[in-house]
């Protein structure tokens, strides 16, 4: 805005900056919300809710964003020969993506394959009664039902699932693949992104089936 003021009076369209004496101080920081544990997890698995436990299934076994599983097809889904069923998150009428590394294509987990199989449309919207709004909201529920949910928030799935590829040894750049992030740098400052094609359908399947939901014992001890 101060830029903006000071090319009005440039460009004569003010006397002076009405702002001109205002500073900013120091930048504001930044409250970043939480990883999951696998105790919230559970938690969050256990909790059942009708609006939007299907949806948090997507967003721990994919790392997807809130916006993209909202807008997700039943035409989205795929089969690849013997690497089963993989859904190609793109922009369609029901939303943009971020970025253009946004647009990628995952495996689905077995625990999401029996979603699509048992509960979910086999034609048009997945989830044809979310939106974002919706989703917030609905984990703001959960919050308030579940104190020991305080300070996540549905995009902490998606830091939980980069966390699990992460403990599991999977190289930067693949998990970068996976959750449309800017592709990484290698140790010699080559961008993986001109000078790759990129991870291969049987590599990220490798991925996928690595990652394990936690369950809690019969004493409500959490299980990895």
């Amino acid at each position: 805005m101060q830029q903006f003021l000071d090319w009005c009076v440039q460009e004569g369209e003010l006397q002076a900056n009405p702002w001109a004496h205002l500073r900013v101080r120091d930048r504001p920081e930044v409250s970043a919300h939480q990883v999951l544990t696998d105790e919230q997890v559970v938690t969050l698995l256990q909790a059942n809710d009708r609006v939007i436990s299907n949806a948090l299934l997507f967003g721990l076994l994919t790392g997807m964003r809130s916006g993209e599983v909202c807008g997700l097809m039943a035409e989205d889904v795929t089969q690849k020969c013997n690497l089963g069923r993989f859904i190609h998150i793109r922009p369609n009428a029901l939303r943009q993506l971020k970025s253009k590394a946004a647009e990628r294509e995952v495996p689905l987990h077995d625990r999401l394959v029996q979603l699509l199989d048992t509960s979910l449309p086999r034609k048009g919207r997945l989830f044809p009664d979310l939106s974002v709004d919706r989703v917030v909201k609905a984990y703001a529920k959960l919050r308030r039902r579940h104190p020991e949910l305080g300070g996540t928030v549905f995009h902490s799935t998606r830091k939980w699932f980069i966390t699990q590829c992460e403990r599991t040894g999977v190289p930067e750049h693949y998990t970068a693949t996976l959750v449309g992030h800017h592709t990484a740098w290698s140790a010699n400052k080559l961008t993986y992104a001109l000078y790759s094609a990129g991870i291969s359908d049987a590599q990220k399947r490798d991925i996928i089936d690595g990652i394990r939901l936690p369950v809690s014992d019969s004493t409500g001890e959490c299980l990895s």
